[in-house]
């Protein structure tokens, strides 16, 4: 209960955590708005393992594995073994069918009684038959042709099954030991498992830790700059969607104020030229009416008809004195009252409003800012709870399972008194101290098959060594006759201990055989979980799956132990193994959005209207239309330009002075030749005092009109373009925008819910792939199944195999002994080949001393 208790608070304290993460909102870390997850804590380096021991047995071991596997009958009777459990079978009435599924190991047993009834029977027989002079008893040996070929052949027989006697006897030290070992073992592997089971909790718990906090805290961060940031990551997408219609009006507004502005200033020039202009012409007029008046006074004076005079007549009639006047007239070029309407258009400086409008819009990340503020404090109050609530549920699951982890340790701690792993230690320790009395019995058996096999090695060796051709049965030496006594002492030997082998060989087989076909084999298949400890109502009446029942209390969760060890044996996380989705399903509590549906409604209630933003105002708008409207482009620049280049005056002064003075040289008059270059001296100076500097003021006029001109020509389509792209502009922003800006809040919300969504899928995937795989908890098994099995029971049936190996040999070992010892010992008669009809008794020689 405990268990169901931990686990169920573990799985709300991710909830919790998840619906934090969800309240959080996410950090602009990545472009694509996708987290790259730091991996899990390593697993630790655990010292258990699944791996099957490299014995050097093995084969050995899995011939008796085999040979026991296809002793009848060849599946464990489940039926009559849950009838056992569940009371449902007595033995007492219900014998004879146990008996039927043991036919196959009571017929082994039956053999075996009946060898080690009829073992020491047929020794006595045989010893009482040799005592009669039969069965080879006789001390007559008959010399035939082929002698040498019999006793060559008893020879290599014999020598082939003490061989196959001596392997057997090998392998019977090494499993006996291997028995011990096994036992010895279990010391260090219940220690290492402990070791492996504390690493791999602690682990598990580090995982979650890491996930619950430093993973939470990452994302956190990220939300939260994210929640910071809400105008920056809004507004810059927004204004790279209106930035192609917005700024290109902005700069034409700009543009335009800059350009009127300059027309504004060289309209005025040109006003002020023209009046300075038209000022210096009325004063020339004045000017040139005076000297022509003058001139024509002096020329029309009686000197200047005098015919001696002669070049004053040509000089009045060559000089036409009315172009002595203006060529131009100034006072045409006209454009104060145009200057006028752009100075009022111009009153207020829009170049100004035009920079607040670009500022206006180049702040909407600002804006959002401003408008997000009561969302973005709900949404951080609620994180807030949320977060508290989530620190408080995940220290008190870590409070609670830190206990009961450490009780669970110290249960298995070898150091803790009264442990599990104490007392299982005890067990093994008191099964080690009756271990010395099997070991010691065994090595007796062994020692006995040894000394079998010594005698017959010592028998050959002697035999063979102590025979020598020339000397005939009853002069055999004493070394051949010690070979030949070898032989028949490990010939009463096999008779006198054989029963006790086999009553060994009997007990080990009915032992490792039924442990390995009622244990190891159905552990092996998983028959033994599926037949017996995972069946339904068998452990439990009440419940149909009692290994759930045990851990939730929910007797119905199709919890299996089969199920949970092939998932660790895969390494699967432990969420999935325990089949916790049945119990607590982490989708549906993670499904946020219908957990907290009012978060989703403050998401979607963020907005930001961009109705009040204005890139240009209305009297900024009626400026443009007022500049447009100044007459400015009406002027006739043309006509002004043609009047202007006529020039100052009708002729040019300085060339009329000029012939003034050439005529008044020729002129002996002197009276009338004063007068002539006085008149010349007068124009020259209003050459150069008046005409030359309006001169220089025509040719400014000259420029402001081109100017002008140029300008006016393409001012009237710049107002107009520049005034339509402002109105498309506003329109996009105040209805276009108002979709951008909705549908960024979109990607917006979309971007926090996907960190939070990705959150999601790596705490699912972490809980349901990655966390706490349970491997270890596998080799635990693993290794226990293989200290049972491959060491113990392997061990176990190779001794019987062994012992039953020499068992096998010793029958023939004997009729070879008996049969070859004939041929070592000194008979006491002798039947030569070539006398086959008649016995020749030839007393038995006596040696003082033996000869090899």
């Amino acid at each position: 209960m405990a268990a169901m208790r931990i686990c169920h608070k573990c799985l709300l304290t991710l909830t919790f955590l998840f619906m934090s993460t969800f309240l959080c909102v996410s950090a602009n870390t990545q472009q694509d708005g996708k987290i790259i997850w730091d991996p899990l804590p390593a697993e630790p380096q655990y010292n258990t393992t699944a791996e099957e021991p490299s014995l050097p047995l093995s084969s050995l071991f899995g011939l008796a594995t085999g040979f026991i596997h296809k002793v009848p009958p060849k599946e464990i009777p489940w039926e009559v073994l849950r009838g056992l459990i569940n009371g449902t079978v007595d033995i007492a009435n219900d014998y004879t069918e146990f008996v039927s599924y043991s036919a196959g190991f009571l017929t082994c047993f039956v053999i075996a009684i009946i060898f080690i009834i009829l073992m020491p029977i047929i020794g006595i027989v045989f010893c009482c038959c040799r005592c009669c002079d039969n069965c080879g008893g006789k001390m007559l040996q008959r010399d035939k042709y082929n002698t040498k070929c019999r006793r060559v052949s008893l020879l290599v027989l014999l020598l082939f099954t003490t061989i196959m006697i001596t392997f057997g006897l090998l392998c019977g030290f090494t499993s006996n030991a291997d028995m011990s070992n096994a036992l010895q073992r279990a010391d260090s592997t219940l220690q290492s498992n402990v070791k492996d089971m504390s690493a791999y909790l602690n682990n598990t718990f580090e995982q979650f830790n890491f996930v619950a906090f430093n993973q939470y805290d990452y994302v956190h961060e990220l939300l939260i700059s994210d929640l910071n940031n809400v105008g920056r990551l809004v507004g810059d997408p927004v204004k790279e969607a209106a930035n192609p219609v917005v700024h290109p009006a902005v700069d034409s507004v700009i543009q335009l104020a800059k350009e009127t502005f300059g027309i504004q200033q060289v309209l005025r020039e040109m006003v002020n030229t023209t009046r300075l202009l038209t000022g210096q012409a009325r004063q020339l007029q004045q000017e040139l009416d005076m000297e022509r008046a003058a001139l024509n006074y002096t020329l029309g004076t009686p000197q200047c008809r005098n015919t001696r005079a002669q070049s004053c007549l040509s000089l009045k009639s060559s000089l036409d004195l009315n172009l002595l006047k203006l060529a131009a007239d100034y006072s045409i070029v006209r454009a104060e009252r145009e200057l006028q309407r752009v100075d009022f258009a111009l009153r207020e400086n829009f170049i100004e409003l035009a920079y607040r409008g670009r500022d206006e819009y180049e702040n909407i990340a600002s804006r959002i800012d401003a408008d997000s503020i009561r969302m973005i404090r709900d949404v951080k109050f609620e994180l807030e709870k949320v977060r508290t609530a989530m620190q408080s549920e995940v220290t008190q699951v870590q409070n609670e399972v830190d206990i009961q982890i450490h009780t669970f340790l110290h249960l298995l701690s070898s150091d803790s008194p009264n442990s599990s792993a104490e007392i299982f230690l005890d067990a093994f320790a008191e099964a080690q101290s009756y271990d010395q009395y099997r070991f010691f019995a065994g090595i007796a058996l062994c020692t006995v098959i040894l000394v079998i096999v010594l005698c017959n090695y010592l028998g050959i060796i002697f035999g063979e060594c102590g025979r020598d051709k020339r000397d005939r049965p009853t002069e055999r030496g004493c070394l051949a006759n010690m070979g030949g006594g070898f032989l028949l002492t490990g010939v009463t030997m096999t008779f006198m201990f054989s029963p006790f082998i086999m009553l060994a060989t009997t007990l080990s087989f009915l032992a490792g055989g039924a442990t390995e076909k009622a244990i190891c084999k159905p552990l092996e298949s998983g028959d033994i979980f599926r037949e017996v400890i995972d069946y339904p109502y068998l452990l439990d009446p009440n419940q149909r799956y009692w290994l759930s029942y045990a851990l939730y209390q929910v007797p119905d969760l199709p919890l299996t132990t089969k199920e949970v060890i092939r998932g660790c044996q895969a390494d699967g996380a432990i969420y999935d193994v325990l089949n916790l989705d049945n119990l607590f399903n982490l989708t549906t509590e993670l499904d946020y959005r219908k957990q907290y549906p009012e978060l989703l409604t403050q998401l979607d209630s963020f907005n930001v209207s961009f109705k009040g933003l204005k890139l240009i105002d209305d009297s900024t708008r009626r400026s443009l239309y007022q500049i447009k409207e100044s007459g400015i482009s009406a002027l006739d620049y043309t006509g002004y330009l043609n009047e202007v280049k006529k020039g100052i005056t009708g002729v040019n002064l300085t060339t009329i002075s000029n012939m003034i003075e050439m005529a008044a040289a020729a002129i002996p008059d002197r009276s009338l030749q004063s007068q002539l270059k006085s008149h010349a001296t007068n124009l020259r100076r209003i050459q150069e005092d008046t005409v030359d500097p309006m001169s220089v003021n025509v040719a400014t006029l000259i420029e402001q009109l081109i100017i002008l001109q140029r300008e006016a020509a393409t001012i009237s389509n710049t107002i107009h373009t520049t005034i339509e792209r402002v109105l498309i502009a506003q329109d996009f922003v105040i209805n276009r925008g108002g979709e951008i800006i909705t549908q960024e809040i979109k990607n917006f919300t979309n971007r926090l819910l996907g960190f939070v969504d990705q959150f999601v899928d790596y705490v699912h995937n972490a809980v349901y792939n990655d966390m706490g795989r349970c491997k270890p908890v596998a080799n635990i098994y693993n290794s226990f199944d293989v200290l049972v099995c491959s060491y113990s029971v392997d061990s176990l049936n190779g001794f019987w195999l062994a012992l039953g190996w020499c068992i096998f040999f010793f029958i023939p070992s004997i009729i070879f002994a008996v049969k070859l010892s004939k041929f070592y010992r000194r008979m006491r008669y002798f039947e030569d080949y070539f006398n086959t009809h008649d016995l020749e008794t030839v007393p038995m020689k006596i040696y003082g001393e033996c000869r090899c």
